[in-house]
């Protein structure tokens, strides 16, 4: 039986005609980024996670930044609040797929704070590093990942020092020489995948990394056999297998009801890849680890109860309770703009 023209097209622009590699190796520089901000950033205990516990981390986080770049193509994501929806839709996921011993420890305290605070706040930053990586050389691209790595690195610095000595978890104290192998391992990850995706990617297309429905099929399995193995391992408790769900159906609900009938994407402009120099990719490089190490050294200060560890957990605290209902703000007011543009209301 013969496809209608229109769907035999739709199915070839769906079909990678380029090497299926080439497909993944942008698919794993987004895993590692996003593995670098949730694992290394957030800094949920990287020396401490068994060895065999890798493997599946890396196949979880692959398998994340594959939905991502799909849900960003199938709904057409092309500004902030759908970013922010997609890190929504990631923080949601890495919290209780790959990080549920920690993001799920102190439910529902820890289902703001680490789950849509910490893990999504990362998750937003971490997305955002990849389209600047992949961005071309934009002054505006040069400028954010400049500024975000000098932000981003004193968060981190003071997390990494201060989190572990007072948090109720037995990580112990993280050396500065731990906390910079390990960040240097992650960043060296993140260049070696950018150098292959770009020098491998060149003739891709957006489109070949939207999913078939085959495909598609296939990851809602292996997300849904990843949850499994955590449940028979006993991390997830029965809130959060009620919450995170409904949670993530509303962020899936909202991307459905905001997708644009414009075409194009975010990655329109990034697939092929068009990395930044590498100048501007070692100054940030070295701005991020500079503030990371000025952050370590400072003294701790209290003043009122309030410390810089305090200050970092607030933030996430905030980020968590607001981004969500500020979406939907962002969302409704457009929404009633169109309606009053189109005397609807």
């Amino acid at each position: 039986m013969n496809l209608h023209p229109a769907t035999a097209a739709q199915d070839s622009y769906l079909i990678p005609h380029t090497s299926y590699l080439s497909v993944w190796y942008v698919r794993l520089l987004l895993a590692a980024c996003l593995l670098f901000g949730s694992e290394i950033l957030l800094w949920t205990n990287p020396p401490g996670r068994a060895l065999a516990e890798w493997p599946l981390l890396i196949a979880g986080y692959s398998a994340l930044a594959t939905l991502l770049l799909d849900l960003m193509l199938r709904y057409r994501i092309h500004d902030l609040t759908g970013v922010m929806l997609l890190a929504g839709i990631y923080g949601l996921l890495a919290g209780l797929l790959l990080n549920p011993q920690t993001a799920l420890v102190d439910l529902p305290h820890t289902l703001v704070t680490r789950v849509m605070g910490g893990h999504t706040l990362l998750g937003l930053e971490t997305i955002g590093l990849f389209l600047a990586l992949t961005g071309g050389n934009r002054r505006r691209a040069r400028s954010l990942l400049l500024a975000g790595s000098g932000v981003v690195g004193l968060a981190w610095g003071i997390w990494v020092r201060w989190f572990s000595v007072l948090d109720v978890r037995p990580f112990g104290e993280v050396s500065l020489t731990t906390m910079f192998v390990y960040g240097i391992a992650g960043i060296v990850g993140i260049g070696l995948l950018l150098r292959l995706a770009a020098s491998n990617a060149a003739s891709l297309s957006p489109g070949v990394l939207r999913l078939s429905g085959r495909a598609f099929g296939a990851l809602v399995v292996a997300l849904l056999a990843l949850l499994l193995v955590r449940l028979l391992q006993g991390a997830i408790a029965l809130a959060a297998l009620i919450a995170i769900p409904l949670l993530l159906a509303l962020c899936l609900a909202i991307l459905w009801f905001r997708r644009s009938d414009k075409k194009g994407t975010l990655l329109d402009t990034r697939i092929p890849l068009r990395p930044l120099r590498l100048l501007w990719l070692l100054a940030a490089t070295a701005f991020f680890f500079l503030m990371g190490f000025l952050a370590y050294h400072l003294p701790f200060v209290e003043v009122a109860n309030v410390n810089q560890l305090t200050l970092v957990i607030l933030g996430f605290t905030a980020f968590g309770m607001g981004w969500l209902p500020l979406v939907s703000l962002v969302l409704g007011v457009r929404a009633a703009a169109r309606l009053t543009r189109e005397r609807r209301l």
